[in-house]
C-alpha cells in the first residue's frame, strides 16, 4: 500500500541526519534524565526516548520486543502519547535551523 518510489525520493542525506540527531538526542536526554531521578538509564532511554520517536503503538511493541522489555509497555504508551507532539515540535524547529 506504500509507494516505495515516493519514499525513496523523500529520503535525502540531510533528512537521514536529522532523523538520527533527533532520535539520538531524545534517547540520550531521556537516559540521562532518568538516571538523575533514580531510574535505570537504559530503560528510561527505551521508554521515554525510543518509544516517543517511533510510529505509535506498533512501534512501541517493536522497540520493546527487540529490547526484551515488554513489561514497560504501559509506560511506553504514556510516553508515546505525551511526548509525541513534543518530538514533532523539536523536529520542526531543527529542520528550520538546518535548512
Amino acid at each position: 500500500m506504500i509507494d516505495l518510489g515516493a519514499v525513496a525520493q523523500a529520503v535525502s542525506p540531510m533528512y537521514l541526519l536529522l532523523v538520527f540527531v533527533v532520535v539520538g538526542s531524545v534517547s540520550l536526554g531521556a537516559g540521562i534524565g532518568g538516571h538523575l531521578v533514580g531510574f535505570y538509564p537504559v530503560e528510561s532511554a527505551i521508554t521515554a526516548g525510543l518509544c516517543t520517536t517511533n510510529m505509535g503503538g506498533t512501534g512501541d511493541i517493536a522497540v520493546l520486543s527487540a529490547a526484551k522489555r515488554m513489561e514497560l509497555l504501559p509506560f511506553a504508551q504514556i510516553a508515546t502519547r505525551i511526548c509525541g507532539a513534543l518530538i514533532l515540535i523539536v523536529a520542526s524547529l531543527l529542520i528550520q535551523i538546518l535548512f
